[in-house]
């Protein structure tokens, strides 16, 4: 009796133990399943890399959705572009490192972004909710945020201590320094518009206006595109970013021709403003005095212009080389002189220019000097000043769909495919074991869902 007394309390105690191990079990699937945040890599402009705990390293690639705790490296002249969520938004400029930690539900998010080298920019469009968190850390200060735009910079000074560098561009950030010691200091808020300086031994800078003309090229470009999709910047319009980032657009190009070049700037102007007098010259007085003188001194490559024209011949200036070298001195006054030493030659001998430019074609000549000089603008008009406008045609735009990788019912990753071209297996796989139930060798025409069997 006391022996089946004792198996029953065996045995009960057995079916205690595996309800606690279902339990346990049951919660930690649940804990991982509400743990799923979406980190989607949107656009990768160069290289940056993945660094992710027992996987390794992998090349970042648009449409891949990271894991919390990767830590992404992008490389010099690189920049790369990721989505949180649906309406978080980290911008990570050349050169600079950092990890992601991302846990809890859209409801209940709590974000950190460790920035270890470099610079990134935080979009957050709508404000957090009230058990949610959004952090920047660095390796002196800790920055949170309930919905707003700013920048985060780590630069070495000249000590080669590392400092950092907050701007907030809307909304309001609230910065804790982080002292030396590994305690916190008193939290500093920065408002929509100013920038604020960490220095590596906790002290803070005071405030000041943001100095954009200061910023890198890539955070202008950022501010620039945020600012056409709707968002507003503190302290700067959208026209005042557009001149901005086109000077320093216009500046490069200038020191490219230059160099190509290789004329010094004032001549290039003083060429440029003898091309647009000479467009405006085309029918003045000048010009048919000029065109008289080119004629009565037997200029043949002009003449010969002219005879073209008058026979109805479809010539263009182009076939006349010497032609567009003659205008701009005409438009700088050198031609009337000529014009007057001819005409004076002339005058005593009607055809002792042509005999003496064209040899045997001193009749031709006699014939063009007695035409009266105001004809003579009537062909001095090259055609180069009213320049064809060929349009270009805008071929039509390829069918695009999106093709999605699930795993156990959560989207792995995604891709944008032409119709008609193929689907590329993605080049992290969700599990050890098992494979993608798809043939990649099928073109895709539709919408398709691609998911992993194990």
């Amino acid at each position: 009796m006391q022996k089946q007394i004792a198996d029953k309390k065996i045995i009960i105690c057995i079916c205690a133990a595996v309800a606690v191990i279902a339990a346990v079990v049951g919660m930690l699937l649940l804990n991982k399943e509400e743990s799923y945040r979406s980190i989607l890599v949107y656009e990768v402009e160069g290289t940056a890399s993945i660094e992710r705990a027992g996987v390794g390293n992998m090349n970042a690639a648009e449409n891949l959705y990271l894991e919390s705790d990767d830590r992404v490296t992008v490389a010099q002249e690189s920049s790369m572009r990721m989505k949180l969520d649906n309406d978080k938004y980290v911008m990570a400029e050349a050169d600079t490192i950092f990890s992601v930690e991302a846990e809890g539900t859209d409801e209940n998010s709590k974000t950190r972004i460790r920035l270890e080298q470099g610079a990134v920019t935080n979009e957050i469009q709508h404000p957090l909710s009230e058990g949610s968190q959004y952090e920047t850390s660095t390796p002196n200060s800790v920055m949170a945020v309930r919905g707003t735009i700013y920048r985060a910079e780590i630069y070495i000074d000249d000590n080669g201590e590392k400092n950092t560098k907050l701007c907030c561009f809307q909304g309001k950030v609230g910065t804790t320094p982080i002292l030396p010691d590994g305690t916190y200091g008193e939290e500093v808020l920065v408002p929509a518009g100013s920038e604020l300086i960490i220095y590596s031994d906790g002290t803070v800078d005071d405030l000041r206006d943001i100095a954009y003309e200061e910023l890198p090229e890539q955070a202008l470009n950022n501010l620039r595109s945020m600012s056409e999709s709707g968002q507003s910047m503190t302290g700067i319009t959208l026209k005042d970013l557009m001149e901005l980032t086109e000077k320093i657009d216009n500046s490069g190009n200038t020191a490219e021709v230059n160099e190509e070049s290789g004329e010094s700037e004032p001549e290039q102007t003083a060429l440029s403003d003898t091309k647009e007098d000479s467009e405006y010259s085309d029918i003045d007085e000048d010009t048919a005095d000029a065109a008289a003188a080119r004629n009565t001194a037997g200029n043949a490559s002009t003449r010969a212009s002219r005879d073209v024209k008058d026979s109805g011949t479809a010539q263009t200036a182009a076939d006349q080389p010497n032609q567009p070298e003659q205008k701009p001195q005409t438009a700088q006054g050198t031609q009337p002189k000529a014009a007057e030493t001819a005409d004076s030659v002339s005058s005593g001998n009607d055809n002792a220019g042509g005999d003496s430019s064209s040899g045997g074609n001193g009749g031709g000549d006699s014939d063009n000097n007695n035409q009266p000089e105001h004809d003579v603008p009537n062909y001095d008009i090259p055609s180069y000043d009213v320049p064809e406008i060929n349009y270009p045609v805008i071929p039509p735009q390829p069918v695009t769909y999106t093709v999605t990788f699930e795993y156990q019912g959560t989207v792995f990753a995604t891709q944008e495919v032409k119709s008609g071209e193929r689907a590329s297996e993605p080049l992290l796989i969700p599990a050890e074991n098992g494979e993608w139930d798809f043939d990649f060798r099928t073109g895709i025409k539709a919408n398709t869902t691609i998911k992993w069997k194990e």
